[in-house]
């Protein structure tokens, strides 16, 4: 599969949220996630469908958020008596990979892409 183009993120997905250079690096980052949740079968897309390329975009944008935040992310209360101010922890690994699994459900769940078993269809035309 080839990569997704800034070109189909500003045209067909309507992005505006990553410039040029930080799309390329977080479309890769949404790509090899994506990969492994549809255990490689994006890879041998040769059309890639506007699903797919809109959950990379979506899912570029969520990777791009989450890298942006500090360790912490701000504040969740504050007590002015004792001073005391609690933040908010940037997310865990584990949540983001929920989050854009949440993500590609959204957008995949109805074509075969997220399906865990052997399909013999790709798989003849694989080999």
């Amino acid at each position: 599969m080839e990569a997704i183009t800034y070109k189909y993120y500003q045209e067909k997905y309507y992005g505006n949220i990553l410039n040029e250079e930080d799309f390329k690096r977080y479309e890769k980052k949404a790509r090899r996630k994506l990969s492994s949740f549809t255990f490689g079968r994006i890879d041998c897309l040769q059309n890639v469908p506007d699903e797919v390329g809109d959950c990379i975009c979506d899912m570029a944008e969520k990777i791009s958020l989450e890298e942006s935040k500090e360790n912490f992310s701000g504040i969740v209360s504050e007590s002015t008596d004792g001073h005391s101010v609690t933040f908010e922890k940037k997310q865990s690994i584990e949540q983001m990979n929920k989050e854009l699994y949440l993500i590609a459900v959204g957008y995949l769940n109805n074509t075969g892409l997220l399906y865990g078993g052997v399909c013999l269809c790709s798989t003849a035309r694989n080999w």
